[in-house]
């Protein structure tokens, strides 16, 4: 039903526009009272070796707490010509990283019971394909950007009080804001319009069909297809495969990397809305593509090895 897709494009747009917002103000907010000088030193190293200005070393530190806000720094720093749209790119692909960190809060709890020492090493190679991701994104933007002139560690910001910041970041930041929501609602809306005209499950279909053809046992097939649905299905089910020796260690974490690879088409549906939301259509599009282009090419290239090898 149509009204059903509604309600729960409200549901995801309650959640992900605040979050949105208040990276925006945010990052003006930083920006305005100083501190990008004062804790950008942390993560200065590697934003200075990909030839990123400063001000992005406080969106890597954000996208730790959350990704959608760090992104929205980015974009921010974007409209006010403090980055370029390069920088903007390969900024928003090493942010990605912390993104998987945070992740196993949601994940340790579900790998250890259900999975054990299975599930530990599935994790374990997720964080590796987004460390080399980034360390991949990191020599990306060495050698495509132009070297920075960095401020000194010293440099002090003569800035006004705290609530005078932070009116005048809630004033520059309300183009932007306004630019996010009028285009993050009609793209959820018309994303979860094709969730309910089963487009996407069409899609998940057409994959599961060629599973098939996959280097996994047909006993793992079941795993493979519930990760199109949910994650949470596709562990349960492993761990009851593991459990009775139907399936050994190995062919777990291949069939979960395996099955990752197949259903990553089913998270457009999340990607289309949180990409094109915060940074338009076009640059969106591009960062989104290009970010999947990096994770399934690295997560292909370590399942074949992992297959090889092990």
């Amino acid at each position: 039903m149509l009204y059903d897709a509604f309600y729960q494009s409200l549901d995801y747009l309650f959640i992900i526009i605040p979050v949105m917002m208040i990276g925006v103000v945010a990052a003006e907010f930083l920006v305005e009272i100083g501190w990008i000088h004062k804790i950008g030193f942390i993560v200065s190293p590697l934003t200075r070796f990909a030839h990123l200005r400063e001000e992005c070393s406080i969106s890597f530190i954000t996208a730790f707490g959350s990704p959608a806000a760090s992104n929205s720094m980015l974009k921010k720093l974007y409209d006010d010509g403090l980055i370029e749209r390069k920088e903007l790119i390969v900024a928003s692909l090493i942010n990605s990283f912390p993104a998987i960190i945070m992740h196993w809060r949601t994940l340790l709890p579900v790998f250890i019971p259900l999975l054990g020492t299975a599930g530990m090493i599935y994790l374990g190679i997720l964080t590796a394909v987004g460390l080399l991701r980034t360390l991949v994104t990191l020599l990306i933007g060495h050698f495509l950007l132009g070297e920075k002139r960095y401020a000194p560690s010293n440099t002090i910001h003569q800035g006004t009080s705290f609530f005078n910041s932070f009116k005048i970041s809630i004033k520059k930041s309300k183009k932007t804001i306004f630019r996010i929501i009028t285009m993050t609602i009609p793209v959820t809306i018309l994303v979860f319009i094709s969730i309910d005209a089963k487009f996407f499950d069409v899609l998940a279909t057409f994959l599961k069909k060629h599973a098939i053809f996959v280097p996994v046992p047909s006993e793992a097939l079941p795993i493979i297809a519930a990760q199109f649905t949910t994650n949470i299905a596709a562990y349960t089910i492993a761990g009851n495969l593991l459990s009775a020796g139907i399936l050994n260690t190995k062919e777990i974490v291949l069939s979960l990397l395996v099955g990752k690879i197949l259903s990553s088409i089913v998270s457009i549906r999340i990607l289309i809305p949180y990409y094109v939301g915060i940074f338009g259509s076009k640059l969106g599009s591009q960062i989104m593509i290009y970010s999947a282009i990096l994770r399934e090419g690295i997560l292909i290239v370590a399942t074949v090895i992992l297959a090889l090898s092990w």
